[in-house]
């Protein structure tokens, strides 16, 4: 659906940048560092980072974009429902990517872009009612644990990937060569360990305030109270009836894969 593709196109540059920010992650973890990354109108991405240079090392860096995205939007999903997760989930999430932007990111699309999305995160967190915050907040939550499942094809692809136009090899095709294994073993691992962040924040998301008095309030027939960010209670209350029913690649030691 055209139009769609466009309201979601947002959260796909989204998932971008935190796919090739896991990148990086790994790369500090592993005692390397980021030295550039960028964000393509396609939806691709690039990481630059270096390592010492062992293989383990470079095929942990490979794998932290899938592992780390999923890693993360599973446990903001966790979140979801307490009374002030979504907004400091947003607001921290915007202070990320404007401190990325000034520290590693290189092109002007991702600049402007990222720039953008963060300043309307924050207006967001300002403006909007909780509730619109909580789904907002779930939604990119959901963006990013699913993030191996939005980019299957390339995923799997048996040969070679584009970012922006150039050919280079997936992130299962990097760790299978640092790490042994076949591609299609390591992007099925990806994926399985999505399905299961996915199901764990979806499923066994922590219960805040506002989401148990809520549900109180409906399994009893009594008046249902809207939370919001900075009250305990909003106007108007709503009687209720007790009977009503989402980037490719990464590059290690500044060599494209």
């Amino acid at each position: 659906i055209r139009y769609l593709q466009y309201i979601l196109y947002p959260f796909m540059i989204f998932s971008t940048w935190v796919h090739e920010m896991c990148h990086g992650l790994a790369a500090l973890l592993t005692g390397g560092g980021i030295k550039e990354l960028f964000v393509y109108p396609d939806g691709s991405g690039l990481a630059y980072t270096w390592t010492t240079g062992e293989n383990w090392k470079r095929a942990f860096v490979a794998s932290g974009g899938y592992v780390g995205t999923a890693l993360l939007g599973g446990i903001l999903l966790l979140f979801r429902r307490t009374h002030r997760g979504p907004t400091i989930g947003l607001i921290g999430i915007a202070c990320a990517i404007l401190l990325t932007v000034a520290m590693y990111v290189r092109n002007g699309f991702a600049i402007g872009i990222l720039i953008a999305m963060a300043l309307v995160l924050l207006l967001c967190t300002w403006k909007l009612k909780a509730r619109l915050v909580a789904y907002l907040y779930s939604f990119l939550a959901a963006t990013c644990s699913f993030n191996a499942f939005t980019t299957i094809k390339q995923l799997f692809a048996p040969g070679q990937g584009y970012v922006n136009g150039n050919p280079v090899y997936s992130d299962a095709h990097t760790v299978a060569e640092y790490a042994g294994g076949t591609y299609i073993m390591w992007a099925t691992i990806w994926m399985v360990f999505a399905i299961v962040m996915s199901t764990i924040g979806l499923l066994l998301a922590f219960d805040g305030r506002t989401y148990k008095k809520g549900q109180q309030a409906q399994s009893s027939g009594g008046d249902y109270y809207m939370y919001n960010q900075d009250q305990q209670v909003s106007a108007p209350q709503v009687h209720v009836q007790s009977n009503s029913e989402i980037p490719l690649a990464t590059v290690v030691d500044v060599t494209p894969y």
